[in-house]
């Protein structure tokens, strides 16, 4: 069996680069099982896993058929987004207002169950090869995949899968998650560090709405976020509803998840400073480990690899997802540029993809690591003498952003783009 593209991983990430890369006229095969997806009953009617998608991902979902597939009465926008220096405070707010950005929205809120289904929708909509298999391996030593000084590669890859089979493409995708067997097979090096906290998500029904606006406080108890959901409807329904993601150190994580939804719900109430009034837990609590991530180099010899596989960020500015949709779109692009029949596999080409992604990754990841040890309790204090000075600077930093338009618009910017 061969294929132009061999995208491996059948998550959100994987789906989405099968479709891009078929709208530009290289068809791809999708490879590997169904990623679990959790079961929803009537007691849990909301998937825990959402996604803060920017308008730079909704775009590129248009372009792929997918985003007016989304069921739009579970998906809600976000126009306003508040963030506190401390639990429990109402002070000092960074405000970042899509209207000043001058966007339709910072970002919209919507379930991974949602994003897959009207995904896989596409996909089958396009008719795209589906091979429901578990990839194993490149089929040779990743070695040998790198040519001797003036030979000519091969003009394809060679792969292995669990099942047996074998299958060559000139463009090898890979979208499996941070476990990536393509990067672990194409030799490409991987570092990886975990956060000394868990990231705690739930969703719960507010007594005041929302009003479309994110809620996020810095603190010695790590990082909580509220964000919007659609709210229930009819007669008596509560005003707002929300999903939690809490960083929590990981003895308060034990603690957290110990509690009963009542005592949850009071407890979050608190470290929120009853923003949204009294708070009533309508699903169960999960828990997810934290970590960094980062990979040598995000391609090798007709190698291409795209979301989690290439990078793991901290989740506290929720860009994770658009990260990983961020590849796929500059994959894409970089591939529609190339001359109408050349090799999507070509070293250069994947050179630009790699110097696309470069600057936006490690920005975010930069960014958002410096913000979680700036914030992290865990950290080692600083000398008595010093302390005070660094917290007026971080406190004068802090202020120093909430009064500038200019430099919130610049991360707007960067954030949604």
């Amino acid at each position: 069996m061969r294929a132009d593209v061999a995208v491996v991983g059948r998550g959100a990430v994987g789906l989405a680069a099968a479709l891009a890369l078929s709208r530009i006229g290289l068809p791809a095969t999708l490879i590997g099982a169904l990623p679990p997806v959790d079961v929803v009953g009537e007691a849990d009617p909301w998937d825990l896993r959402v996604f803060a998608l920017s308008p730079a991902t909704r775009a590129l979902l248009e372009s792929i058929g997918v985003w007016h597939a989304l069921d739009a009465a579970r998906v809600a926008p976000v126009y306003d987004m508040r963030v506190f220096p401390a639990f429990g405070s109402d002070r000092d707010a960074l405000h970042f207002s899509a209207y000043e950005a001058r966007v339709e929205a910072l970002a919209w809120i919507v379930e991974q169950r949602n994003l897959l289904r009207a995904l896989g929708q596409a996909v089958r909509f396009a008719g795209l090869p589906i091979v429901d298999e578990r990839f194993d391996g490149i089929d040779a030593d990743p070695r040998a995949l790198q040519p001797a000084s003036g030979a000519v590669p091969e003009p394809t890859i060679p792969l292995r899968l669990e099942g047996g089979r074998r299958l060559s493409a000139r463009l090898l995708v890979g979208a499996d998650g941070a476990g990536s067997r393509v990067r672990e097979s194409a030799g490409l090096a991987w570092s990886v560090s975990d956060y000394p906290q868990r990231a705690l998500v739930a969703h719960f029904d507010t007594e005041r709405p929302h009003r479309d606006i994110a809620w996020q406080w810095f603190g010695r108890d790590g990082i909580l976020a509220l964000l919007p959901l659609p709210p229930a409807t009819g007669p008596g329904a509560p005003q707002g509803r929300v999903s939690m993601v809490w960083s929590a150190p990981h003895e308060l994580a034990d603690a957290l998840l110990a509690m009963t939804p009542g005592e949850l719900a009071a407890r979050v109430q608190q470290a929120a400073g009853s923003a949204l009034g009294a708070m009533t837990a309508i699903s169960r609590v999960q828990a997810f480990p934290l970590r960094l991530g980062r990979v040598g180099s995000m391609i090798g010899q007709r190698v291409a690899l795209v979301g989690d596989a290439a990078h793991l960020v901290h989740p506290l500015a929720g860009q994770g997802m658009n990260l990983g949709l961020g590849d796929v779109a500059a994959l894409a692009d970089v591939l529609r540029e190339r001359e109408r029949g050349s090799d999507p596999g070509d070293r250069l080409l994947l050179r630009r993809y790699a110097r696309a992604r470069a600057e936006p990754v490690a920005a975010m990841r930069g960014a958002t690591d410096a913000l979680q040890r700036l914030f992290d309790p865990t950290r080692t204090p600083a000398a008595a003498t010093l302390a005070p000075l660094v917290e007026s600077a971080v406190a004068l930093g802090w202020r120093a952003v909430a009064g500038s338009r200019w430099i919130k618009r610049q991360l707007v910017a960067q954030a949604v783009r």
